[in-house]
């Protein structure tokens, strides 16, 4: 059995079950983050499996439990993220936007415990117990070539994604790929050939997340202005929010062809 794999994943169900304490207190906001973060470690463990049990580990039937309270967590860390950018502002003729954000927050972080309540922790207990079974039958040497094969998989979705579409989205979804990447090498102590795949460094290629994910965040922003703006045409501020929308507009578009660059020129996509 490749322990490590194992190893990997009890230390994130540890972290899992940890926060899942943690964000009973609602001005937490890390313990969602991190929760979030070891969720979508335990799920590049789940495609990983699936690899090594020809599907019959079937990942998304084992993590249904985990789904929900992930999608939920999402929205609200969602919300959590765009407030404290309006906040770092510093500009009063938001007071009204932070307001409304406050408002959503509290409605998403019901929603989180809702499904918090709901969540059945042997779950979790459940995918070790399916995940013993495939890792009992298993040599180091196909988790390697599992990993390695997972690690092909993940460079075509983000070719796919970058020359199947223009929509903005894709480029998130290319991040999402970028951090599978990062964890699945993780898994494999930074064995596996990433470097000579996507010819970037594995610290370039978090440096690469992080940009992304300002990139996203200003993304979101900005479209939450505009529809506030939209929605709110009496609101005396609109006039400062739509230069603040314009200020946003021009450092999304900063890092958008930063990433992209990145994406061409160094990954080669």
């Amino acid at each position: 059995m490749p322990a490590y794999i194992l190893a990997y994943f009890q230390k994130h169900k540890s972290l899992i079950e940890e926060n899942l304490n943690l964000c009973n207190d609602p001005g937490d906001v890390e313990a969602i983050h991190n929760l979030r973060l070891s969720i979508k470690r335990i799920r590049v463990v789940g495609r990983l499996a699936d690899l090594l049990s020809n599907n019959t580990f079937d990942t998304k039937s084992t993590s249904g439990g985990i789904s929900k309270l992930f999608k939920r967590a999402g929205r609200l860390r969602d919300v959590q993220v765009i407030g404290q950018l309006l906040v770092d502002f510093q500009n009063k003729d938001l007071d009204p936007v932070i307001e409304m954000f406050t408002r959503r927050e509290t409605k998403q972080r019901l929603k989180f415990e809702q499904a918090l309540a709901a969540f059945r922790k042997d779950t979790l207990e459940n995918y070790e117990e399916n995940l013993v079974n495939v890792l009992n039958s298993t040599s180091s040497r196909q988790a390697l070539m599992a990993g390695q094969k997972l690690l092909s998989a993940l460079e075509i979705e983000i070719h796919e994604l970058f020359h199947g579409s223009t929509h903005e989205k894709r480029l998130h979804d290319i991040r999402t790929r970028l951090k599978d990447i990062n964890y699945l090498n993780n898994i494999f102590d930074e064995q596996l050939p990433v470097q000579e795949q996507l010819h970037i460094s594995v610290e370039r290629l978090r440096e690469l997340g992080e940009l992304a994910g300002s990139w996203h965040d200003h993304l979101n922003l900005e479209k939450k202005i505009r529809k506030f703006i939209r929605k709110s045409p009496s609101e005396k501020s609109t006039g400062s929010l739509s230069d603040i929308v314009v200020e946003l507009k021009q450092k999304k578009q900063e890092l958008y062809q930063e990433y992209v660059c990145i994406l061409i020129n160094e990954v080669k996509i």
